[in-house]
């Protein structure tokens, strides 16, 4: 029997009955507690005291999602009206999303209900007050603290793609709706918060759920269509980040992984050759063919693979040269990090197991392991010898221009 048909790891060692919803089942989305998915048995699933840590640990998470929903709840309650009193509404709850845009408010934080967040719009193209602004803060304060170093300039500068997508109001919707919520509830005085900390809330779960929706219908599409793709990389790379705004230890992981695995089936050809080859000859992309939305995500996931090996010591799952060496895939545009700098991270990773796995196994070769060191260092040094030389060519001509 396997594993998925008898449920989740986690559903397991809490003795749950799992719904086996992929990526991540409904039992442990609910709770907000880390779904260790289908896959092969974890470590700590010894049956001993790794075991006993993670159900305590998974208990505890649990306990202090309740007790936070809990104290939402009765913060709600005591600000709610009276009974039979109806909030007013705003008269101009709806409003076009390039007026909304443009207004640059993006602190303000309307009354309106959740409910009117979700409500279809009978035009295209238009978000209600509170959702507009929620965005604006998203583009205005979220974006530049996920990307302190981003480029506006370069040619990932673009950004249309993201607000195309949004305004599907598909999962990637209520994800930045949840992330730019949770931001907002850091910055705002006690009772502004809790109101804050509810919805962001309401939109995680709301975007849990459309995700799910979305991967169990559009799965089999994700690797025939640009558009879907990267509204699920778009999703999941929000859904990384509120984990992480969170301060959570593991969950993060979980969105990572769904990723690479998608990933595994990609390469750089299918991905900027073929794909964008024009029939007609023409270099104008269709609508559903967001391709600097892929390279700018593709980018930060085979990134962010790569800085997972520093917190939890594991190697890069993704293979980080192919895609490091491909002129679409620049880093340095989003993380002011040179490719080939990258690149040199995921050796020293790789590098690093390479000599666990030798020492355990009493094969340690230590003149091997110099070679190999000596390697990366030699990469490290003509590579920083490149950039001095850049920048000293930069300042040439800067001078040259003032005379």
């Amino acid at each position: 029997m396997s594993a998925i048909s008898i449920g989740c790891w986690t559903c397991r060692v809490r003795h749950k009955k799992c719904d086996i919803t992929t990526p991540f089942c409904r039992e442990c989305s609910d709770r907000n507690v880390h779904c260790h998915g289908y896959g092969p048995k974890p470590a700590w699933m010894d049956g001993a005291s790794e075991e006993k840590k993670e159900r305590a640990r998974i208990k505890l998470a649990i306990n202090q999602h309740v007790r936070r929903v809990r104290k939402m709840q009765n913060r709600a309650k005591r600000t709610s009206p009276p009974h039979g009193v109806k909030e007013m509404q705003p008269a101009n709850s709806q409003v076009n999303v390039s007026t909304a845009l443009d207004t640059g408010d993006s602190n303000l934080v309307q009354n309106t209900s959740l409910e009117s967040v979700d409500r279809p719009s009978s035009q295209d193209g238009i978000f209600d007050l509170q959702a507009a602004c929620l965005l604006m803060h998203y583009l205005d304060q979220v974006f530049p603290w996920q990307f302190p170093y981003f480029r506006s300039t370069s040619r990932l500068g673009i950004r249309g793609w993201l607000l195309y997508l949004l305004m599907k109001r598909g999962p990637l919707y209520h994800a930045v709706l949840s992330l730019s919520s949770l931001h907002q509830s850091a910055i705002l005085g006690s009772e502004e918060e809790y109101q804050q900390k509810e919805r962001a809330l309401e939109h995680h779960s709301r975007a849990l759920r459309e995700f799910c929706k979305f991967m169990s219908e559009e799965r089999g599409k994700l690797l025939d269509d640009n558009a879907r793709l990267a509204e699920f990389l778009a999703c999941s790379l929000i859904l990384i980040s509120c984990e992480v705004f969170r301060g959570a230890e593991h969950n993060w992981l979980l969105h990572l992984d769904a990723v690479i695995c998608v990933i595994h089936s990609l390469s750089p050809e299918t991905i900027f050759d073929a794909r964008y080859t024009s029939h007609a000859g023409s270099s104008v992309l269709s609508h559903n063919r967001p391709k600097e939305g892929l390279e700018f995500l593709l980018a930060t996931m085979v990134s962010l693979d790569l800085f997972a090996c520093l917190p939890t010591g594991r190697v890069p799952r993704l293979l980080y040269q192919q895609w490091l060496r491909t002129s679409e895939i620049q880093v340095a545009d989003l993380l002011s990090c040179e490719n080939w700098v990258m690149v040199i991270i995921g050796d020293l990773a790789c590098l690093g197991e390479w000599k666990e796995v030798q020492e355990k196994d009493g094969m340690l070769s230590i003149s091997e392991l110099a070679r190999r060191g000596e390697e990366i260092k030699e990469r490290l040094t003509m590579g920083i010898e490149k950039l001095v030389l850049t920048r000293d060519v930069s300042a040439k001509h800067s001078c040259l221009a003032e005379y």
